[in-house]
């Protein structure tokens, strides 16, 4: 008997109104994420998380192999590990929406990204600038705020092509990066 290979399930958030949302789907052996958002002329657009392959140590975004979907303090949560070489990766991902401000009125929704990697201590040691981050491709990229100790590095070869990357100075076995990608509603 041969037992079935079933693919894991989709996992989703999104505003309100739909207007920005996050999907993590299965793809080979690890899930990717798209980010879709409306822009203000209506125009549905996506930026795409850009995978790595099991050879790799340190993959162009992080590798996750297992999500599931939380509510941690009443928001919808996805949490996510998953491992690439000796390296271990977790995220936290909130769809938040924001009241305006005083001066417009106007209502913002971000997606927030919480990672982290654990590598191993000869690895930190042997390799202390690890190419460690998460890359998305996009015709046009949604804006974006860095928080903590993270950098956002535009990549001019591909259009609309940014990575975010745990700040230089973080050393250590374990590296953080968070971001918000915004949208307005």
């Amino acid at each position: 008997m041969n037992p079935s290979i079933s693919t894991p399930p989709a996992h989703e958030l999104q505003t309100g109104n739909g207007s920005l949302q996050v999907r993590f789907e299965w793809q080979q052996d690890r899930y990717a994420h798209v980010v879709r958002w409306q822009s203000e002329s209506g125009e549905v657009l996506e930026a795409h998380s850009e995978e790595g392959s099991s050879e790799e140590d340190w993959p162009a975004s992080p590798a996750l192999q297992q999500l599931s979907t939380e509510t941690i303090e009443g928001v919808p949560t996805i949490l996510g590990v998953g491992c690439a070489g000796s390296s271990h990766f977790s995220v936290s991902v909130q769809v938040l929406e924001t009241e305006g401000s005083a001066e417009d009125g106007k209502a913002s929704s971000v997606v927030r990204f919480d990672w982290a990697v654990r590598m191993t201590a000869a690895d930190a040691k042997e390799h202390p600038d690890a190419d460690l981050g998460t890359k998305y491709t996009s015709e046009k990229m949604l804006a974006s705020a860095v928080r903590g100790q993270t950098q956002v590095v535009r990549e001019t070869e591909l259009m609309g092509g940014v990575r975010f990357v745990p700040d230089s100075s973080a050393g250590g076995r374990t590296r953080q990066w968070s971001y918000d990608l915004l949208a307005a509603t």
